[in-house]
């Protein structure tokens, strides 16, 4: 076999590799850019394992607003806050709330555990920085909305916990991960946020959203997330009347990149706490944030 026929297979056979190789390459980068389903199952999956955590939405199995004074607890049905039968002692102690300041006193030392620690004695501390208590399968914590604290129980065993099956999902589409662009306020200002037990707190918005859906112009009022580097939306569309909760979904999106557009993919479209549980302080999509338009992604009803 002469020289020229040698140099001339061996190209092809490497050009035949190259092309093999490129191929298989975009082929993956090309499925990939395809999965979205798969994308968004295996965001959703780790969201559903948030439901499931030691303070998940899921355990939580009581929320009691206390005034200034003692407020007794324990499985004893004539305690000010009745606790789940078998989960501690009939008397479990005392919560003493004088202004901002709350005294948990339980009746044994060594009840409760807090960072992994036995408690003895009584503990006081700020609504300002609470603390989270422990005790077998139930934990305590203290929130303060408008002034007003509430002790928030959860559960290991919670009934909502133990009896949830999976969340309904819209199948992911790639016609509701839209371009948005952030209209800034001229101004600081806030935006009125009622939630579900009727409470009104103001909540600073960088600005509104502006986007399209199948040709149509939307907007959204953004909120500032507690730490600062994403948006917090509060969503209402014409799927709440039916497929999905009454009370509006939520979506976080990251921050607006230089030129002030943000991907909004409402596939991430998931139910409020309120959708699981009672003994939550949901926020209501604002009426800036209803949208006049059915948005077939995300979380289906609960």
């Amino acid at each position: 076999m002469n020289t020229f026929l040698v140099k001339f297979l061996y190209l092809v056979i490497l050009t035949a590799f190259a092309t093999l190789f490129f191929v298989a390459c975009n082929g993956e980068e090309a499925g990939e850019a395809l999965t979205l389903q798969e994308e968004n199952d295996e965001w959703h999956a780790e969201r559903v394992e948030t439901l499931k955590e030691d303070r998940g939405w899921l355990k939580l199995a009581g929320l009691y607003w206390l005034d200034d004074g003692e407020h007794s607890f324990g499985t004893d049905p004539e305690s000010d806050i009745v606790l789940p039968e078998g989960s501690m002692i009939a008397h479990g102690g005392r919560i003493i709330v004088e202004g901002t300041d709350i005294t948990l006193a339980p009746a044994e030392d060594g009840l409760f555990s807090i960072s992994g620690e036995a408690l003895t004695g009584s503990i006081t501390f700020s609504s300002e920085n609470p603390i989270e208590a422990e005790h077998g399968r139930l934990a305590f914590d203290f929130i303060e909305r408008n002034g007003q604290i509430a002790l928030r129980l959860y559960d290991q065993e919670s009934y909502v916990y133990t009896g949830f099956r999976g969340i309904e999902r819209f199948p992911a589409d790639e016609n509701f991960i839209v371009e948005a662009t952030l209209i800034p306020h001229e101004e600081e200002i806030t935006i009125p946020i009622i939630n579900v037990v009727g409470m009104t707190e103001e909540n600073d918005t960088p600005g509104i959203l502006e986007f399209e859906i199948d040709g149509e112009k939307h907007s959204l009022w953004a909120i500032s997330a507690s730490e600062g580097e994403r948006l917090f939306l509060i969503v209402a569309d014409q799927t709440n009347r039916s497929t999905t909760f009454g009370g509006g979904r939520f979506l976080y999106v990251d921050n607006p990149g230089p030129n002030g557009t943000i991907t909004v993919d409402f596939n991430k479209l998931y139910n409020p706490p309120c959708a699981f549980s009672d003994y939550t302080t949901c926020p209501l999509p604002p009426p800036e944030n209803r949208l006049n338009v059915a948005i077939e992604a995300g979380e289906m009803r609960y």
